[in-house]
C-alpha cells in the first residue's frame, strides 16, 4: 500500500531497517517468531555522531583514512556500551578528497568524519548534547588537520543517534542494526525468506548474514536467488553465492 493506492506482488523484497520496519509496518500479530517483544529483548549495535564538512581549501596533513583512538579505549566502549555519549571519543575521519579531487570543487576538500557513540537505549538527550559533542568532535579533527579547520567550513551536516531513528527510521539509533554477538549472527538473525510472512523476503544489516556492507552485499544476492526460484524465475539457480543456503530459508 502507497500513497496512490493498493499494489498487488507475487513477492516483496524489504531492505528497510529490519527492527523498525516488523515494529511499524507489520501488525504484532501477524509476526509468529519475531514479535515486538522478542525484538525488544535483541542487543543492537552502537550508533554513530556523524559530521559531514565541505572544507575550502585542502588537508594535506590527513590521509585518505584517519582513526584517532580513544587514549582509554577500554573505557571508550564501555561507555558505548552503556548507551552513553564517551568522554573522549574515537574518531574515524574520511578524506576522500585526498584520492579524489573531483569529490569537491576544486581547491577544497568534503570530509566524512564518525565517531562510535552508545545507542539510544542509553537515554542520552541528543538535542542538548549536540552542539557540545560537536565542538569535542572537531577538536580531534582540528588536532588532526593541524590546523582550526571551523572558519573553512563551508557546508556541514551533524547526524546524531536521534536523526538516524527520527530521519532514516533506524530501531534505536543503532546504525549497525543487531548487535553481532554469537547469539544473534549467521541464522540466528532473521532469514532472507521471511519465515514469518509467505512472499517477504528481507536484505540487509539486519538480516542473515549480518552487518557491514560485504555481507549486506551477501544478503542481497541470496535474498534475489530466493525469490527467484520461489516465483519460478529462469536461470534462478545461477545467482551465486558464497554462503550456505540453510540459515536463509
Amino acid at each position: 500500500m502507497t500513497a496512490k493506492g493498493e499494489h498487488d506482488a507475487d513477492a516483496v523484497v524489504m531492505n528497510a531497517d529490519f527492527a523498525h520496519a516488523m515494529t511499524s509496518l507489520v501488525p504484532d500479530a501477524a509476526r509468529k517468531r519475531w514479535t515486538d517483544k522478542r525484538i525488544k529483548s535483541k542487543s543492537y549495535s552502537c550508533s554513530t555522531f556523524m559530521l559531514y564538512l565541505g572544507i575550502e581549501g585542502t588537508l594535506p596533513e590527513m590521509s585518505h583514512h584517519t582513526i584517532a583512538f580513544s587514549a582509554d579505549y577500554q573505557r571508550n566502549v564501555a561507555e558505548i556500551d552503556a548507551g552513553k555519549a564517551p568522554a573522549e571519543p574515537t574518531i574515524y575521519v574520511q578524506n576522500a578528497s585526498r584520492t579524489d579531487p573531483t569529490l569537491a570543487p576544486e581547491g577544497h576538500s568534503a570530509l566524512y568524519v564518525l565517531a562510535p557513540v552508545g545507542n539510544l537505549t542509553g537515554g542520552e538527550d541528543w538535542a542538548a548534547l549536540a552542539p557540545a559533542y560537536r565542538e569535542k568532535i572537531l577538536d580531534r579533527v582540528c588536532r588532526l588537520a593541524g590546523r582550526d579547520i571551523r572558519p573553512a567550513i563551508r557546508t556541514e551536516i551533524m547526524f546524531t543517534p536521534e536523526d538516524w531513528r527520527s530521519k532514516m527510521a533506524v530501531y534505536n539509533g543503532a546504525t549497525f542494526n543487531l548487535a553481532h554477538n554469537l547469539g544473534q549472527m549467521l541464522h540466528y538473525r532473521p532469514r532472507n525468506r521471511f519465515e514469518d510472512i509467505d512472499g517477504v523476503y528481507l536484505t540487509g544489516g539486519g538480516t542473515h548474514p549480518g552487518s557491514g556492507l560485504p555481507t549486506i552485499f551477501e544478503s542481497a544476492r541470496i535474498a534475489a536467488r530466493l525469490c527467484a526460484e520461489d516465483i519460478g524465475l529462469p536461470g534462478a539457480s545461477e545467482l551465486t553465492t558464497t554462503l550456505p543456503m540453510e540459515a536463509a530459508e
